[in-house]
């Protein structure tokens, strides 16, 4: 898998149209106790994404970002709401806030592989200050730094993208062009969001799949083939 595009499930909800909200401290439930279930990684590309965001960056909290977002599906939204007094002592579990939006505040688990990037992370802010502030944020005042999907795209981490257009064969043998970088398409998911007007908002995948279900719900559906591949599609919706 080295120097190979990773495709994640997870990335598909990490753009999001909706506005950070305010802080929250809240003592959220597990996120399997709000019926919410992450796409699980394989051993195998658990193991490599390890290996690529460890050596990604002198930055832990920009690696620990993306990291969270890989266990967790959480949209940048999310993400902005962690503070460091949500992540426990010794970085076993992590809490995203929402009001509602999607399917409310949750605890996540952090799987080891991630703990040392958050502890890291949460280790830089007592450093660097007294206060607790945004976990996936520098109190340095670090400048320059790649957004979280830039990030992710040098890492070769993405979501998965539109399938690829069959190349016509021809019968002359045409002389190989070189390839060019295929650019990576960030869709907007709603599928994780929970209120009824979000489902009027224009449907922004580009092309790209919907991720798997996380529901107890729709993952014994999607068990017993009841769920159709394009899972997520608006007209798809009262299947849940």
């Amino acid at each position: 898998m080295a120097n190979r595009w990773i495709s994640l499930p997870a990335l598909t909800t990490l753009k999001a149209f909706d506005d950070t909200t305010a802080p929250c401290r809240c003592a959220a439930p597990l996120a399997a106790d709000r019926d919410f279930f992450p796409p699980v990684m394989p051993p195998v590309t658990e193991a490599e994404v390890a290996w690529r965001l460890h050596r990604a960056t002198a930055h832990p909290y920009l690696a620990a970002q993306l990291a969270t977002a890989a266990f967790t599906a959480a949209s940048t939204t999310q993400l902005a709401t962690a503070h460091v007094r949500d992540l426990a002592p010794d970085g076993t579990t992590i809490t995203l806030h929402d009001h509602g939006l999607r399917r409310g505040c949750m605890t996540h688990p952090v799987p080891d592989w991630a703990c040392p990037l958050l502890r890291a992370a949460a280790l830089l802010w007592k450093i660097g200050s007294n206060t607790s502030g945004s976990l996936f944020s520098d109190p340095l005042g670090s400048e320059g730094l790649p957004p979280l999907t830039a990030f992710a795209e040098d890492c070769k981490l993405r979501p998965p993208q539109p399938p690829r257009p069959k190349l016509r064969r021809s019968r002359r043998a045409a002389a190989p062009s070189p390839k060019e970088p295929v650019k990576t398409i960030w869709p907007v998911c709603t599928t994780h969001y929970g209120l009824a007007w979000v489902r009027d908002e224009p449907d922004l995948m580009q092309g790209c799949p919907y991720p798997p279900p996380h529901t107890r719900k729709t993952i014994e559906r999607r068990k017993r083939g009841w769920l159709p591949p394009d899972y997520g599609l608006r007209e798809l919706r009262h299947l849940r």
